[in-house]
């Protein structure tokens, strides 16, 4: 069984093109290769180079390839489809010249589920035609990714409105299998109490892209008891190296080797960029994780 490991502008705080807080990006490629990956996620559009020649040889320079792009989005809101599939046709068109193979389909963080992620019992639901408009746009955007070749992947996120285990079977359950494939994120699972492990299992071939992500216990705690917003949650290191958190990376292992995995982990480590994050030994303290408790219990690297 063969993994290929990626990392994320994420895991340098990259949430936004815009925010000023950002690093430049040439030095999060440089970090990332330099931390021992060979693959990166693209991030918010306009922050990596968008233009196929320049993206290309920054990539080349530094040994990488490009994976996945990401649509961060209000899918929950029927006003913003145009733009959202507008976006998703322009991060399409810089992924197709780099084969990248993957669109991670994500929900945006929004009030007031933002302030109850974590919260399953007491969180604000969508209505049954909410939560239709919903499904619609994202239907709409697994059908722009597959006439490029590129593979939707749903990617339940907390402070979302696909974030707790029902949510996540009501979407499966909704729309076709054949449409739209699962990206199962660890610490974002552990979050909204899933169990990362057995929903690999439960969803097995529908499961073709991963993120690994580990959760500090103790605050994790503190933020969803305190109501804390999902980004200030961040901001008090929620997220954490992989291996320093709760999330039983063996069982993951098992569940992977279980359903034949074969394919990309995306290592993920959402940082407050107005930090000291020191994401250059965060990033190569979780590639050494997985080099013990992962590629050498089990599954083997490409």
């Amino acid at each position: 069984m063969q993994i290929k490991l990626a990392n994320a502008p994420c895991s340098w705080g990259i949430e936004f093109a815009d925010n000023p807080a950002n690093p430049p990006w040439f030095t999060v490629l440089d970090e990332l290769s330099g931390a021992g990956f060979n693959a990166t996620e693209l991030g918010p559009l306009g922050y990596l180079p968008t233009s196929s020649d320049t993206l290309a040889e920054a990539l080349e320079q530094r040994g990488l390839s490009l994976v996945a792009g990401t649509i961060f989005k209000h899918l929950h809101d029927p006003e913003q489809r145009q733009q959202i599939l507008d976006y998703t046709r322009a991060t399409c068109e810089v992924l197709k010249p780099q084969q990248g193979s993957y669109m991670v389909i994500i929900d945006h963080v929004s009030s007031p589920r933002t302030d109850q992620a974590g919260q399953q019992a007491s969180a604000t639901r969508l209505s049954d035609v909410q939560w239709a408009e919903m499904m619609c746009t994202i239907r709409q955007v697994a059908e722009i990714c597959h006439q490029y070749q590129v593979i939707p992947v749903l990617h339940p996120h907390a402070g979302s409105y696909i974030e707790y285990r029902d949510e996540v079977d009501r979407a499966m359950a909704e729309l076709d299998q054949d449409l739209v494939k699962l990206c199962v994120d660890t610490g974002h699972s552990l979050y909204a109490g899933i169990d990362p492990a057995e929903l690999i299992r439960h969803y097995g071939e529908r499961v073709v892209f991963i993120h690994f992500k580990d959760v500090q216990a103790t605050v994790l705690e503190d933020v969803v008891a305190q109501g804390t917003d999902f980004y200030r949650a961040i901001g008090q290191g929620v997220f954490c190296p992989l291996g320093q958190g709760s999330v039983d990376f063996d069982a993951v292992r098992e569940s992977l080797a279980a359903i034949g995995y074969q394919g990309w982990i995306t290592v993920e480590q959402d940082v407050d960029p107005t930090r000291d994050n020191d994401a250059l030994d965060n990033a190569r303290e979780s590639r050494e994780f997985i080099e013990r408790h992962i590629l050498q219990q089990g599954l083997a690297e490409a």
